[in-house]
């Protein structure tokens, strides 16, 4: 039966160095990989275990016979895990014939905020990284390669941090997984001693060329850090990034701060990142750290649109009462047959 014996996977959030270390291991002569393949995850939302919000067919209906039919198999769940681990052994073993190599490595994202337990279940063999990175470089890295420097959009499209930490944080206190834990700061400081350490979880030697991963071919497709390009090695200047980003912000701040908040003191800790030290390195740095005077200026554009998106929240929690909600509900479903 196939357990994911030759399988690794990256689980962290997005813009937490992910695709870095990807390119850094897929240059070692016994793995392969491809970016974001998003194997698991139509496996996952069947309707066995979770379900998706939107279909074209009658999702609800099709979740629901679903699991009638896994639960009128002989063993049940088991044949249903048994036939998923059958699909993975295909694809990511026949991704391998022929080259010669020991593992694939999976590095898709949205794994770590949506089906941690699934693949804890079905994959109990598979070799797994968590990567963590300090939470307001998260924010700052999005904001500013997704959203353009918005916060107040990149908080409206996304809440990162409570989408993906606690979910990983759940996955590293409960998971029977013998995973290996490394913070993004620590590995672009000392990359040879992180890398090896990872290899040698792995069974695997120590390439040293692994490093210059940008000295290496790799796949360019759809997916990925569109600024993976900018380096060939891991470089430390991103680290503390994010101190110049919120410098004179107090709108970021206080966004960074509600996002903060709805993580609970439990999962920051256990994550490695304790709520009580998030702040510290604003505090020491932005008195003396050269920061680009442009992103302390605050231009008029500065003003109005933190208080477009106050407007904006105001309306979004008043439309929680029940009221209204359904007005709301009722107005979409109307707008949907429209676009029919």
């Amino acid at each position: 039966m196939y357990l994911g014996e030759n399988l690794v996977l990256i689980i962290s959030p997005p813009r937490s160095g992910s695709t870095m270390l990807q390119r850094i291991l897929g240059s070692h002569s016994q793995i392969l990989t491809h970016p974001e393949p998003h194997i698991l995850t139509p496996l996952a939302f069947q309707g066995y275990y979770h379900e998706v919000d939107k279909a074209k067919y009658n999702h609800k209906v099709a979740a629901k016979a679903f699991k009638e039919f896994v639960d009128f198999l002989p063993h049940k769940e088991e044949d249903y895990l048994h036939a998923c681990r059958e699909y993975c052994n295909v694809l990511y073993t026949n991704a391998l014939v022929g080259t010669g190599r020991t593992y694939f490595l999976d590095k898709t994202p949205n794994y770590a905020d949506a089906i941690l337990p699934f693949i804890d279940k079905l994959l109990p063999k598979a070799k797994i990284i968590v990567l963590t990175r300090h939470p307001l470089a998260v924010i700052s890295s999005h904001a500013n390669t997704i959203e353009g420097g918005d916060y107040d959009l990149m908080y409206y499209n996304r809440d990162i941090l409570g989408d993906f930490i606690p979910p990983i944080s759940e996955f590293m206190r409960s998971s029977k997984h013998n995973y290996l834990s490394v913070r993004y700061e620590d590995l672009v400081l000392e990359p040879d001693f992180y890398i090896a350490r990872i290899f040698d979880y792995l069974g695997l030697g120590y390439e040293d060329s692994c490093i210059d991963y940008g000295k290496h071919n790799h796949i360019n497709k759809t997916y990925g850090d569109p600024k993976i390009q900018n380096n060939s090695r891991p470089v430390a200047g991103s680290i503390d990034s994010w101190v110049c980003d919120l410098n004179g912000r107090p709108d970021r701040i206080r966004l960074c701060k509600l996002m903060i908040r709805k993580i609970s003191d439990r999962d920051m800790d256990v994550y490695g990142y304790p709520k009580k030290d998030l702040f510290r390195l604003l505090d020491v740095e932005a008195s003396t750290k050269k920061c680009d005077e442009k992103k302390n200026i605050r231009p008029f554009m500065h003003f109005i649109l933190p208080s477009a998106w106050r407007i904006f929240r105001f309306l979004q929690s008043q439309a929680h009462k029940p009221v209204l909600r359904r007005a709301i509900v009722s107005v979409g479903k109307v707008c949907d047959a429209l676009t029919k």
